[in-house]
């Protein structure tokens, strides 16, 4: 049999029972952090990592060292249902019983997501539509059977309704709900340490990526995000753990800075448009460079048609539809 590489294992105590444990990823991004607070004999597992690659036998290694073990987790908390977030939790769940806990826009998503047929359609109208050419859509439809896959299909036990406070081993942390990334995301904050595990809400690198829900129309992911930026901001929170890079203490300015280049954006977006109408396929190409690679453009243009639901929100531009694409311009 060939030999199989031992995983790495990484773990950081952010307190005396929880740590923070850095979970591979079989591809470009970056490894995915994972929590888990340890009481008595059980573990709460917050997001769970992608059941692709060696991130299940690191994780099983992580909580080994830490006298733990996969059988040990009895709930699981989701920050939002992609692939890198809750991909193991229908295995875990499988093999130790936990119950899952996420909103109930987290069930609906997985929901609308189970029938691929049905979301490959919406997705192929929705891009070709904004500018996108049919054989790069073509890919785009790739990378999500990619991720389906690496998605172990489970079952929400309880559905979170915003600031639900929970008491694991004494440890008291609560639900804060901060859609803008997805909108279902949800971060946990811990009072009593000034913990926050804040998902892909807040990134030490400001990247947290915006992308419409084609299930909810009515969702605005840019104006989602300042406003769960506000809620975050108002907690006494000390220190930061992100679902990717290192933790951090300084959340006012990565806040402010996020709120600056949100700004610096839509500024950007108004200016191309006083030029000329264009597609968000365009537009996107001038904000962040045209030629990105694989999944990076479909992000650039996620981020690109956020913003332009604000603008056309507040007024400031307009959006008509010829016989093939919507095309936006200055109001």
């Amino acid at each position: 049999m060939p030999h199989l590489e031992t995983p790495p294992i990484s773990i950081e105590n952010i307190t005396d029972t929880l740590y923070r444990i850095t979970l591979p990823m079989p591809f470009r991004l970056r490894p995915v952090n994972v929590a888990a607070l340890v009481h008595e004999r059980g573990v709460t597992l917050f997001d769970t990592g992608m059941n692709m690659g060696r991130a299940f036998p690191a994780l099983e290694g992580s909580l080994n060292k830490i006298g733990r073990s996969i059988e040990d987790i009895d709930h699981i908390f989701i920050t939002h249902c992609h692939a890198d977030h809750c991909g193991l939790a229908g295995k875990i769940k499988a093999i130790s019983g936990a119950a899952i806990h996420m909103p109930e826009s987290g069930r609906q998503i997985l929901r609308d997501n189970h029938d691929h047929a049905r979301l490959a359609d919406r997705v192929r109208k929705f891009y070709m539509a904004q500018g996108m050419a049919e054989d790069t859509v073509n890919t785009y439809l790739i990378f999500l059977r990619y991720f389906r896959q690496a998605t172990v299909p489970f079952e929400v036990d309880e559905c979170l309704a915003p600031h639900t406070k929970y008491a694991m081993g004494g440890t008291e942390f609560e639900a804060v709900p901060t859609p803008g990334h997805a909108r279902d995301h949800v971060s946990y904050f811990f009072p009593n340490e000034g913990v926050l595990l804040s998902g892909d809400h807040l990134l030490p690198a400001n990247n947290c990526n915006l992308r419409p829900d084609l299930f909810c129309s009515d969702f605005r992911p840019a104006q989602a995000m300042l406003d769960s930026l506000a809620r975050v901001e108002s907690l006494p929170v000390t220190r930061v753990v992100p679902a990717h890079g290192d933790s951090f203490s300084n959340l006012a300015p990565v806040a402010a800075e996020m709120k600056r280049n949100y700004g610096e954006k839509r500024r950007r977006i108004r200016s191309i448009l006083r030029k000329e109408p264009g597609t968000a396929a365009r537009i996107s190409e001038e904000l962040f460079g045209g030629n990105l690679p694989g999944f990076d453009g479909f992000l650039a243009l996620n981020e690109t048609y956020a913003h332009l639901m604000e603008l056309r929100h507040e007024g400031m531009i307009r959006e008509s539809k010829n016989n093939r694409y919507i095309v936006y311009e200055a109001a």
